[in-house]
């Protein structure tokens, strides 16, 4: 069994990326962001509030024309590109892709409508991508179809229980305690070559290499609508920032749970994903002291 255990306030402080107090714009994270559809646009819009407030220098969001003047509207900060219609199909493949070579880090499926035009275009996408891809939402399923792994790329998933048994057609809840769940959490992210950030009470994180690490931070307030969408963003943000996926998906797992947990002692229960967000850097400052 490889090496495991509870993170630490002590274990973020060493991962944490450090940032050179002589770079310029770009050199700390460019962030690129594909997501969105007709019926939810605010979920990429969260994942960027994620990314941002994780430090990324520049985020770019690739949404449908459907979505464009909404997101681009909303905050300065973010650079919004627009693909046809109302949800990812292959007409918008080629651009992305060719957008991706300047960025350092892509997360794919916040707000992605799962139609089958849509899955074959993320399919697409992740199979030609060559810088590391965080998968969310709809776009985990996406990986049951890839015909050889590893792909070319690190790859990231962060499912809740019905995303992983979506992917790997298992029902969690036969799994008779949480040593069998590891077990099996272990066999996929080595099997598939993934790392993968099992959204839980107890949060468990596999690398590809059968690593396991768990985390306890955070609350039943984290099941807020779009707390995932920024928890995905801060992930990429890492990445782009220089973590590697493993280190970065411990470090996004202990931070939001973190900011949950202030945000439960300032407001109960009630906070919303887009407080989450605007808490972090904060939180971040705290913990890294």
């Amino acid at each position: 069994m490889k090496s495991s255990g509870l993170l630490k306030r002590s274990h973020i402080r060493k991962m944490f990326p450090v940032r050179d107090a002589a770079s310029h714009k770009g050199l700390n994270g460019k962030v690129l962001i594909v997501g969105g559809s007709i019926e939810y646009y605010g979920a990429p819009l969260l994942s960027a509030l994620g990314s941002l407030y994780a430090g990324a220098d520049l985020v770019h969001l690739f949404v449908p024309e459907s979505n464009f003047d909404v997101t681009r509207s909303l905050y300065p900060d973010f650079i919004v590109k627009k693909f046809p219609g109302h949800y990812l199909t292959h007409t918008g493949v080629r651009e992305i892709l060719e957008f991706s070579t300047t960025c350092d880090s892509i997360l794919i499926g916040p707000g992605m409508y799962d139609r089958e035009v849509t899955v074959r275009a993320i399919l697409e996408l992740i199979e030609a991508l060559r810088i590391p891809t965080v998968l969310d939402s709809t776009a985990i399923d996406v990986l049951k179809h890839v015909k050889e792994v590893p792909l070319s790329q690190p790859i990231v998933v962060c499912p809740h229980k019905n995303e992983f048994e979506n992917l790997t057609l298992k029902e969690v809840k036969n799994l008779n305690d949480t040593e069998e769940l590891v077990k099996f959490i272990r066999t996929i992210a080595t099997e598939m070559k993934i790392n993968i950030l099992f959204k839980n009470p107890q949060d468990i994180i596999a690398s590809p290499e059968g690593e396991i690490r768990f985390n306890k931070t955070g609350n039943a307030g984290l099941t807020v609508g779009g707390s995932g969408d920024v928890l995905a963003g801060v992930i990429t943000s890492l990445i782009a920032q220089g973590a590697t996926p493993y280190e970065a998906c411990q470090i996004a797992a202990f931070v939001v749970g973190y900011t949950g947990d202030y945000l439960y002692k300032q407001k109960d229960y009630c906070f919303s994903a887009t407080d989450l967000a605007l808490e972090i850097p904060f939180t971040i400052r705290h913990i890294l002291q």
